[in-house]
């Protein structure tokens, strides 16, 4: 999509394979953590837009940026295409 826009990105998280959230239930998707890890040859930037195609509950959002303030990520703002 942001190609389409003709809008610069960068991938900075490789997502582990994990079971689809859409087959958890609620309780299940909150309690999922640990599933994305920084692409390690990427200069982080200390300022992040993360975008997210469906907010549900907040968990896959919450997962991906504790994993960039790990790796030194100072300002995260997030943007869910749906909710």
């Amino acid at each position: 999509m942001l190609e389409a826009a003709g809008i610069s990105y960068r991938t900075l998280l490789n997502k582990k394979e994990t079971e689809a959230q859409s087959s958890k239930n609620r309780e299940e998707r909150l309690k999922s953590r640990g599933n994305f890890s920084i692409q390690k040859e990427k200069n982080i930037p200390e300022k992040i837009l993360l975008i997210d195609d469906i907010y549900t509950t907040g968990s896959t959002l919450q997962d991906a940026k504790q994993t960039l303030i790990e790796n030194g990520v100072k300002e995260i703002m997030t943007f869910s295409l749906a909710r």
